[in-house]
């Protein structure tokens, strides 16, 4: 395990997707994203995507060149077909339609469908809260088939279908709260198969359905487990029906499914509820409570959704984000095959 600098693993991997024939804009959009879940200590929808990407360029599931376009509006919900772009790309272009439609009326959904992989939702729904509203994202999809089973089951059938809502506070970074419905996103997965480490308990089930901790399992027909059993399974069921079907994208288990995510982006303009100071105020109170619950024994404090991710980006940003060598290995062979000069690690 090595280290790379924020910046420069970003110019570099910008330079992949350029060389895979993505225009520069796109590709900054995506490297961006990707090394900011990186910074935040998601490596899960971190540079460990990019192959996933490129791979997915080579096969035509996904356009380099294409933009997301609205194909229908209705007053407060508006329609985005992805049409197969980056789903970065994509997702940053509904989420702001969104935001902007909501300072006119209050509250405002966009549906995307049609798009790559969006990366960690999470990224999106706190631009709302940077314009100091509410965001929330409902998203679904993957692959067909799925990776995850039902509660009880021991069959794919389910996406991993995060959850993600960004909430603004006074004077502070915002909560934000982005969860995987599985009991870990796949790409946790991934991560631990690169760095050839175990996987807890109770994540995934083999092929046969029997209990594992070996990741490579999971690749090899096995299966991940919803998130608090009932709950989760619950939960994954319902980003089906709200990212997936509601906005047309499908999900995994219809025939016609192919492969991306579905997202329904909804808004909620403070202003528009109640004075934005009084929520901002109250909010600060609830915020306070949290963090000052005295801690459980072997816990250092209470955190606030959100704040983990804000710690471990200063710490990244200061001493470069550590790259497993089996995902550099992965990024050397991409930059090797595009002619893209690779850049050292630390």
């Amino acid at each position: 395990m090595q280290t790379i600098q924020a910046q420069t693993l970003t110019n570099y991997v910008q330079k992949l997707f350029v060389a895979a024939g993505a225009p520069a804009t796109h590709a900054e959009r995506v490297a961006n994203s990707l090394v900011s879940a990186n910074l935040a200590g998601h490596d899960s929808h971190g540079v460990i995507r990019t192959v996933q990407y490129l791979n997915n360029i080579k096969d035509g599931m996904l356009d380099p060149h294409a933009t997301p376009a609205i194909v229908r509006e209705t007053g407060v919900v508006t329609m985005v077909d992805g049409r197969r772009s980056f789903g970065q790309v994509a997702a940053h272009y509904a989420i702001n339609i969104a935001i902007e439609k909501a300072k006119t009326y209050g509250t405002a959904t966009t549906g995307l469908f049609n798009s790559g992989h969006v990366g960690r939702l999470g990224e999106w729904v706190t631009l709302a809260a940077d314009a100091q509203m509410i965001g929330v994202g409902y998203c679904n999809g993957g692959s067909r088939g799925g990776l995850v089973a039902p509660h009880g089951g021991r069959a794919r059938r389910l996406g991993t279908n995060p959850l993600a809502c960004a909430i603004p506070r006074a004077d502070a970074a915002p909560i934000v709260i982005d969860f995987a419905t599985s009991v870990v996103a796949e790409g946790k997965v991934r991560v631990a198969r690169n760095g050839g480490k175990p996987l807890a308990p109770d994540r995934i089930l083999d092929v046969n359905g029997e209990p594992s901790v070996d990741p490579n399992d999971l690749y090899n027909g096995g299966m991940l487990l919803p998130a608090a059993e009932h709950k989760g399974y619950c939960l994954g069921l319902m980003m089906d029906f709200l990212g997936g079907l509601l906005t047309g994208g499908g999900c995994a288990v219809l025939p016609t499914f192919q492969y991306g995510n579905g997202v329904l982006f909804t808004v909620h303009n403070i202003e528009a509820f109640r004075p934005l100071n009084e929520f901002l105020a109250d909010g600060e109170i609830v915020a306070k409570t949290m963090v000052e619950t005295p801690p459980r024994p072997g816990v250092e404090r209470v955190l606030l959704p959100g704040e983990p991710e804000q710690l471990t980006a200063k710490a990244r940003l200061q001493h470069g984000i550590p790259i497993d060598d089996n995902t550099w290995q992965q990024l050397v062979e991409a930059g090797e095959g595009l002619q893209v000069v690779v850049p050292p690690r630390q």
